[in-house]
């Protein structure tokens, strides 16, 4: 239980809540920001709890006042089925949140206006979150899609694309339909700057993934892959080849025959710990 109330500790409110908590009080809607923000409250620690009932290294819970992201240390080596847990756990907190007002409101310890608004406000938010844009839950539901089917470093980078594809269409749509709703352009502002980040740290990103795998938890691997690759192949590049969740043979050919079958452990040791960064395959036979 301790682990779960050592959440609260790791609570953090993004700079930005301060700003639009001045401009609610301003247009006399600080209550309703109160609410939206209690929402997205238990969305995260939805979240969090979920990645620490799996022994995830949760490093912080960030709010915001439409949104929130619950960052971990984990770089894409756990079990695919943890993963879909731990992302689906925030939107699925909204489904008990409908229920219980919905009771109070039958009961009548809610007014209508009360339950109609917070209704209103909690599909907002899952309806926010599903969107297929990094770094909402949806984007990373994206995310664990493609990389089941390709490898590590190009889901990645399709990822980024495809959020920063359909935030453009959510960007011309919200032109049209509403062009005066600076909340919504204000989550949209935030979503591009998100994955422009996401974006410049992609390099990060797959060394971290490679990291943990040679240095980090040993997971269970559902599959081993073969991957076939010629002898001057340099060995980062195969290494840009490696998918998540499974167990890497690589078939190194020389000159149209097959040399030798190398373990994905030889590899990730010459590039950590050899530094040979730039050297081909061939190298890791010969030597």
């Amino acid at each position: 239980m301790n682990k779960y109330i050592e959440l609260l500790g790791k609570l953090h409110v993004h700079p930005l809540f301060w700003l639009i908590a001045g401009m609610a009080v301003l247009t006399a809607h600080f209550k309703q920001l109160c609410l939206l923000f209690f929402i997205v409250l238990v969305h995260e620690l939805g979240h969090a709890a979920a990645a620490v009932f799996f022994s995830w290294r949760v490093k912080r819970i960030l709010l915001l006042p439409f949104g929130g992201v619950a960052e971990v240390e984990e770089h894409g080596n756990r079990p695919f089925r943890e993963e879909w847990i731990v992302t689906l756990a925030g939107p699925a907190q909204h489904l008990w949140l409908i229920a219980a007002a919905f009771f109070l409101w039958k009961a009548g310890w809610i007014a209508d206006e009360g339950w109609e608004l917070f209704f209103r406000y909690n599909l907002a938010v899952l309806g926010l979150n599903l969107l297929p844009i990094w770094p909402l839950d949806g984007g990373k539901l994206l995310f664990l899609l493609l990389a089941y089917f390709r490898p590590f470093s190009a889901a990645h980078r399709h990822m980024v694309a495809v959020s920063a594809v359909l935030l453009a269409v959510f960007a011309v749509l919200l032109f049209v339909v509403a062009p005066r709703q600076l909340d919504l352009w204000t989550i949209a502002a935030f979503l591009a700057h998100a994955i422009w980040q996401e974006q410049k740290q992609h390099p990060y990103v797959v060394m971290r993934f490679l990291l943990e795998r040679y240095y980090g938890k040993k997971g269970d691997y559902a599959r081993l892959r073969t991957i076939t690759a010629p002898a001057d192949e340099r060995i980062s590049h195969v290494l840009h080849r490696f998918y998540r969740g499974q167990k890497h043979a690589i078939v190194v050919v020389r000159n149209g025959r097959e040399r030798t079958t190398l373990d994905e452990n030889e590899l990730l040791h010459a590039f950590f710990s050899e530094k040979q960064t730039d050297a081909p395959l061939g190298a890791l036979i010969y030597s």
